[in-house]
């Protein structure tokens, strides 16, 4: 993978941060209250709803390159080449469409606005975009909305490839969190395991 740029949407760090702070100040006064061995399951219950925050939050972005792109979601993967690619587009989040398949992905972390946010959108945000017939966009292509950002990279990045032509896409491929799957499966089992100990 060459010239590799990431998307990952700002509000998800505020909503981690915030989600964050607002578990540990919880379990800490807990522990005050209880004392440590009665604030464990408050603990355990805290790094559980953290590694959760974590896979929502922080953990999707999307990953270009000049040979494709990579979707980074909370349970999966999706490596795909831009040879691979049909369509780039928007509906609730940025998805492209696999050319072979015509199956559709979705990227979590280029979640789209919803329909009245293009009434705020205004005429020089729009300045420069390559625009449909109508010369409207959708919601989900805003400049300043997630999906928007992401897919205007993503499509600079495939009309340049096609441009080229003498780039080899990337292989396509799905692959399973499952290190993601594991942390949060084990914090739920040890949280429950702590709370029936408690009890």
């Amino acid at each position: 993978m060459s010239n590799v740029e990431q998307f990952r949407p700002r509000n998800g760090y505020f909503l981690s941060f915030w989600a964050f702070f607002t578990i540990s100040t919880l379990t800490y006064v807990n522990v005050l209250d209880y004392g440590f061995r009665g604030g464990l399951p408050s603990i355990t219950w805290g790094l559980f709803a953290c590694s959760l925050f974590y896979l929502i939050f922080l953990h999707p972005k999307v990953v270009y390159c000049d040979e494709g792109i990579v979707i980074v979601n909370p349970m999966q993967n999706i490596t795909l080449g831009w040879n691979e690619i049909s369509l780039i587009d928007s509906r609730f989040t940025m998805y492209v469409i696999q050319q072979s398949s015509g199956a559709k992905y979705h990227a979590f972390a280029a979640q789209a606005p919803g329909r009245y946010h293009i009434r705020n959108v205004h005429p020089t945000e729009i300045r420069g975009m390559q625009l449909n017939d109508s010369g409207s966009i959708k919601a989900g292509e805003s400049p300043r909305s997630n999906s928007g950002i992401a897919i205007a990279i993503a499509r600079t990045r495939f009309e340049s490839f096609h441009q080229r032509g003498n780039i080899e896409g990337l292989k396509f491929s799905i692959a399973f969190n499952r290190s993601g799957a594991s942390i949060v499966l084990f914090l739920f089992l040890l949280a429950i395991t702590t709370q029936l100990l408690q009890s």
